[in-house]
């Protein structure tokens, strides 16, 4: 199973049918498309064998973006359509607040339709930070994505009250679960801490990723022994955005938490 993929229709750089190549390729039965606010991902391999409604919302807590991954989700909900489309439409807006904090030599040029342009002829619905930094490295201001990120775009320099703040999480949560899927916090190590975990959980959210490769054998542990005392659900997925060291599949539920995730979501 791996119920975090990324498309092309967020800032993947597999097309979905692309993806489901290496999907198959890869032996992975129980899978999720969960772009960045949006479900054009989905969309387009709707049907395919073991694939699952889903999509990776964005939530605001404490000014800091938040990701929570909705599984098995009913993508034609009226509520998670308007809350997706005014992600978006906000999304837009932080990459052109964003743009005009940079340096003036490596904003000089640069519109959101330009990253746009750079992001490919799928045209993404939702533009992400890694889109600008993907146009910042194209047009050879920065030499990588990651100094763009260390310098100019990390988690640091879009948490402040003038950048446009993202629906509250448990909004994000109730909305998700009004859809009939389970809200489920994504890449948990990157907010360092069980502590820190605790508080996002208990914004209403059903679960979290137990296993991803952003997450250190230690506060996975605390995680195993935290979602077992409450009753969370347990996710798994690779976060895969192109293929490299990440592969579909590589993140491994036990038995028992998987065929407990998999039997909510209708698999078995």
């Amino acid at each position: 199973m791996d119920f975090h993929l990324h498309t092309t229709a967020s800032d993947g750089l597999l097309s979905p049918q692309a993806l489901h190549a290496e999907v198959v390729r890869a032996g992975v039965a129980a899978w999720a498309v969960a772009d960045h606010d949006t479900v054009d991902g989905w969309r387009a391999l709707r049907g395919a064998p073991g694939l699952v409604a889903a999509v990776e919302a964005t939530a605001g807590a404490d000014g800091r973006e938040v990701h929570v991954v909705g599984l098995g989700i009913n993508p034609d909900s009226p509520e998670l359509i308007a809350l997706l489309a005014g992600n978006q439409a906000l999304r837009r807006q932080r990459i052109a607040l964003l743009i005009d904090r940079l340096p003036e030599r490596l904003r000089r040029g640069l519109t959101v339709e330009s990253v746009e342009q750079h992001a490919g002829p799928a045209r993404p619905a939702a533009l992400t930070r890694l889109h600008l930094a993907r146009t910042l490295v194209a047009t050879g201001k920065v030499a990588n994505t990651r100094r763009v990120f260390a310098e100019f775009l990390g988690d640091e320099h879009a948490a402040d009250a003038d950048l446009p703040e993202f629906p509250q999480l448990f909004s994000v949560a109730n909305t998700i679960r009004a859809a009939g899927g389970l809200a489920i916090l994504a890449h948990p190590g990157q907010h360092g801490t069980l502590a820190a975990i605790d508080r996002l959980m208990a914004a209403g959210l059903d679960g979290l990723e137990v296993r991803h490769p952003g997450l250190d054998r230690v506060l996975a542990a605390e995680l195993d022994q935290r979602a077992a005392a409450a009753g969370w659900w347990c996710s798994a997925g690779s976060d895969l955005h192109f293929l490299g060291a990440r592969t579909p599949g590589m993140c491994r539920l036990d038995d028992a938490r998987r065929l407990r995730l998999t039997a909510r979501l209708g698999l078995s």
